[in-house]
């Protein structure tokens, strides 16, 4: 089921960089650049781990996987060695990856925010970003009244199919309880999900009332 952090999109961050490629851990090579927490870093070294000094998390995964051969296991970990591409004095540093973790690679000519020298959309422009969706989000929700869908703002007819949620609307308290009503179709259903997992963590012990 999608997480509430999945079908709010908006807040993860992503490049705006265009001519991007993504590429595998194992496809890296020394001089390419990546996107690494929001930074671009220069790969400057790649090498497998030795079994015996996995971390405990690499070793139970490969466990769990029933032990597949080590070389060709996708999710073996990889020391990658970057720089920050930014900062020819920055120190190499290190981070141990899945052998096909995703990266994003920066083109040789890459976009930096002029003001902060961050890769866009930069922590500022990123903040607005948000800001602008949940305001939006914010006046979709004022005008919801009794009988409309709560993903849609549409009213729901008997002959569609819904889902009510029992209990205090968590959305629109003021509407009073048993009144956070959605859609079923495709495209109120991501706004349902995520309400679902408000619903679930409000009152301990409640089942679900969608499955995906």
């Amino acid at each position: 089921m999608p997480t509430l952090r999945q079908l709010r999109s908006y807040e993860r961050w992503v490049s705006d960089q265009p001519d991007t490629e993504r590429a595998l851990t194992v496809d890296l090579t020394p001089g390419r650049i990546v996107i690494w927490g929001k930074a671009p870093f220069r790969v400057i070294s790649l090498s497998d781990l030795n079994p015996g000094n996995w971390p405990t998390e690499y070793e139970e995964a490969w466990d769990a996987a029933s032990r597949p051969d080590v070389a060709s296991w996708k999710d073996r970990p990889m020391r990658l060695g970057v720089q920050r591409d930014t900062d020819a004095a920055d120190p190499e540093r290190s981070g141990i990856v899945p052998a096909h973790g995703q990266w994003v690679i920066l083109p040789e000519h890459y976009s930096v925010c002029r003001s902060c020298g961050e890769l866009p959309p930069c922590p500022e422009a990123f903040t607005d970003r948000i800001m602008a969706v949940e305001s939006h989000r914010i006046d979709f929700e004022m005008r919801l009244v009794h009988g409309t869908c709560h993903g849609c703002g549409k009213p729901v007819s008997r002959r569609e199919r819904s889902i009510l949620f029992p209990g205090d609307n968590l959305i629109r308290p003021d509407l009073g309880a048993n009144t956070a009503v959605f859609h079923t179709r495709q495209s109120c259903l991501p706004i349902a999900l995520s309400y679902q997992d408000r619903w679930l963590a409000a009152e301990p012990g409640r089942a679900e009332r969608i499955s995906w």
